[in-house]
């Protein structure tokens, strides 16, 4: 009979929305989940519960069980129990490997002789020029730091987060396993026009869009696609899905300003399953990002179906190989040459629609599950049936 093995993850934004964290680490629970032979089990550990109609369907699987703080002192105190009092509650559970999905790995693990990974998302923090002399910068960058070098074995997203890590902070690149994000598997099933229709309905979307997916900040650009809108087709929208900060206050401006208010939407809060139908009706996605540790969005698009106009910056190129356009983000002449291409010729826009499609496949969640568990291999935990 084989043993029982158990494997921890840090999943503290496993049920939130909108959040890459949360879809990443519901991605990489459920594909594990589905992946490992019966003797193996999962446990996320989170700060507290909330309803969330995703996570909970991956949690009726038998192989998972959510973990929680052991007391109300500590539920009060969740930052401590993640960051020190969690490796106990794991070597009481006989967690064999803790896998940080969340950029956090808890002290005290090797001396408990539990096994650590960790998921690096992205450094775009080594890039942010508001914020390089900052407390936070200096902070962040130590606390990085400090967690590199102890953990057993790194996983970044992206061979442009590889090079990060080993560039600043000085890692030896055997350590760092490159396992690129995967794409949930609603993303590659046919969306139907009836919901793409009533998805349209609820969020009130325009007919036609270019569509714009993440957090709102600077460093993505996307000023610049509004500043295109009043000289491309006057159909044209931009909808902009995540979350608002300050920045959006000046994106609005810009829009007032130029006259194009009512063709820029803003929509935060979109339920997952609604996601692909977003993207499905979308003329294109744009993303014009001075950095993505992994450009998501557009492996999300592409395996949709929707064509894409990319930066050659950080990891965009490397997502997307050629099934994308690519554009200088501060030319406008460019960007609204793209732009006219993809609306009005239609032999490119299906040629480029077939290479991403294509291209997506490698971004399977399995994919991504036979890559993690190479990596616990490294590590001396061996999940294999």
């Amino acid at each position: 009979m084989k043993r029982t093995i158990n494997i921890g993850f840090d999943a503290k934004q496993v049920m939130s929305d909108g959040a890459d964290f949360g879809s990443y680490s519901r991605l990489v629970i459920e594909a594990m989940a589905r992946t490992a032979p019966r003797n193996t089990y999962f446990r996320p550990y989170v700060e507290a519960r909330k309803p969330h109609s995703g996570y909970e369907a991956i949690e009726r699987m038998h192989n998972i069980e959510t973990m929680e703080p052991d007391g109300a002192l500590w539920r009060k105190l969740h930052l401590a129990w993640r960051l020190w009092h969690v490796s106990r509650d794991l070597a009481n559970a006989g967690v064999e490997l803790y896998h940080g999905l969340t950029e956090l790995v808890p002290m005290g693990l090797t001396s408990r002789n539990i096994r650590s990974v960790v998921t690096v998302h992205n450094m775009a923090f080594l890039y942010d020029t508001s914020i390089l002399n900052s407390p936070y910068h200096l902070i962040h960058r130590l606390y990085m730091s400090r967690m590199l070098n102890r953990v057993d074995r790194i996983v970044a997203v992206s061979e442009c987060v590889k090079r990060d890590i080993i560039t600043h902070f000085h890692i030896y690149p055997d350590k760092v396993d490159v396992v690129y994000n995967g794409v949930a598997h609603r993303f590659t099933e046919p969306v139907t026009e009836q919901k793409v229709e009533e998805v349209a309905t609820r969020y009130d979307l325009p007919a036609k869009y270019i569509l714009g997916v993440g957090k709102q900040l600077e460093r993505r650009n996307m000023l610049n696609i509004i500043k295109i809108l009043p000289i491309v087709d006057h159909e044209l929208h931009y909808v902009v899905v995540g979350k608002p900060t300050a920045y959006t206050a000046r994106l609005q401006r810009a829009a007032r300003e130029l006259g194009v208010a009512d063709r820029v939407h803003f929509i935060s809060g979109i339920a997952d399953e609604d996601m692909p139908a977003l993207y499905k009706r979308a003329a294109m996605l744009v993303n014009l990002s001075r950095y993505e540790g992994f450009a998501t969005s557009v492996a999300e698009a592409m395996s949709v179906g929707t064509p894409c106009i990319l930066t050659r910056t950080s990891s965009m190129e490397e997502v997307a190989e050629s099934a994308a356009l690519y554009v200088d983000a501060n030319s406008r002449d460019e960007l609204i040459g793209a732009v006219r291409s993809l609306c009005n010729d239609d032999e490119l826009r299906t040629a480029y629609i077939d290479a991403g499609m294509h291209h997506a496949s490698r971004y399977r969640p399995e994919v991504v599950a036979f890559n993690l568990v190479n990596c616990y291999r490294r590590v001396g935990v061996d999940i294999r049936g």
